[in-house]
């Protein structure tokens, strides 16, 4: 986990709050909301953080922006940004396959595919691509998601289909 990461959320420029994506989750069905908005994110290993005396969970994502895709059209543009999410209430953490970065090594970029959530259990499961999952329980349900910079273009669109082939 980076010592430097608190700083880096310290130190980032927050936009104009019309133009931002924050949003609060404290009900089971609010997880479908926040997992479908970081469905495809790419989050480094470099930017995960967990402070036990806080008993937060933060890390950046790379997210795409759904919410922007009406059609997949080769013309458009689509748009990723910057995501800062807060898990809160934090009570103990179980990594599945998840490399922690150390100081000289050079990250790694996991694909974030679903958010879980256990009502009866209180546990949260970041699910991510190559069999990575990370499992939070939780006191209480509550997660902050803000994007923390300008949408940028970009021309690729995270692609969920799979050719089948007709004999």
């Amino acid at each position: 986990m980076s010592e430097y990461f608190p700083e880096k959320l310290k130190n980032r420029p927050l936009i104009s709050a019309d133009k931002v994506l924050s949003l609060r989750c404290e009900k089971d069905q609010d997880i479908k909301v926040i997992s479908s908005l970081l469905q495809d994110s790419l989050v480094s290993n470099a930017d995960i953080y967990f402070e036990k005396t806080e008993k937060t969970f933060a890390f950046i994502a790379n997210r795409f922006c759904w919410e922007k895709v009406s059609s997949k059209n080769p013309e458009t543009s689509y748009y990723r940004v910057l995501s800062g999410i807060n898990v809160q209430n934090v009570i103990s953490i179980k990594q599945k396959n998840l490399i922690q970065k150390k100081n000289n090594e050079a990250a790694l970029f996991y694909n974030l595919l679903t958010i879980e959530y256990d009502i009866v259990f209180n546990e949260i499961t970041l699910v991510f691509s190559q069999g990575i999952s990370v499992k939070l329980n939780v006191s209480q349900l509550n997660i902050f998601i803000r994007d923390l910079g300008e949408p940028y273009p970009t021309k690729q669109i995270p692609d969920h289909f799979v050719e089948s082939s007709e004999e």
